[in-house]
């Protein structure tokens, strides 16, 4: 049985430093059935090891990362409020009615 591969619904990035953030869309059931979920994740900095030049995954990140480290949440949180789930437009319906 082949396994096909999952891609992000949005990327923004890569920006300065190699920051690059995904919105991920997956499936999980619940005990009212399948229901859709968004996660995101934020890629690593990368750096080259000067003695190996080998390209590797950073800790963490410097402070000369967080304006492109916010700048790339923002538009995710942006992209997520504007395109609801048709659930979470259910639920602010519903909501709305009480």
């Amino acid at each position: 049985m082949s396994k096909s591969k999952n891609y992000p619904e949005k990327k923004i990035g890569p920006l300065p430093g190699g920051i690059q953030v995904a919105i991920w869309l997956n499936e999980i059931e619940t005990d009212d059935g399948p229901r859709k979920v968004r996660s995101v994740t934020i890629s690593p900095r990368r750096y080259r090891e000067a003695q190996s030049g080998e390209w590797k995954d950073a800790k963490g990140y410097n402070a000369a990362d967080l304006s492109a480290l916010i700048f790339a949440l923002t538009r995710a949180q942006e992209y997520v409020f504007d395109h609801p789930l048709e659930q979470e437009k259910k639920e602010a319906e519903e909501a709305e009615s009480y």
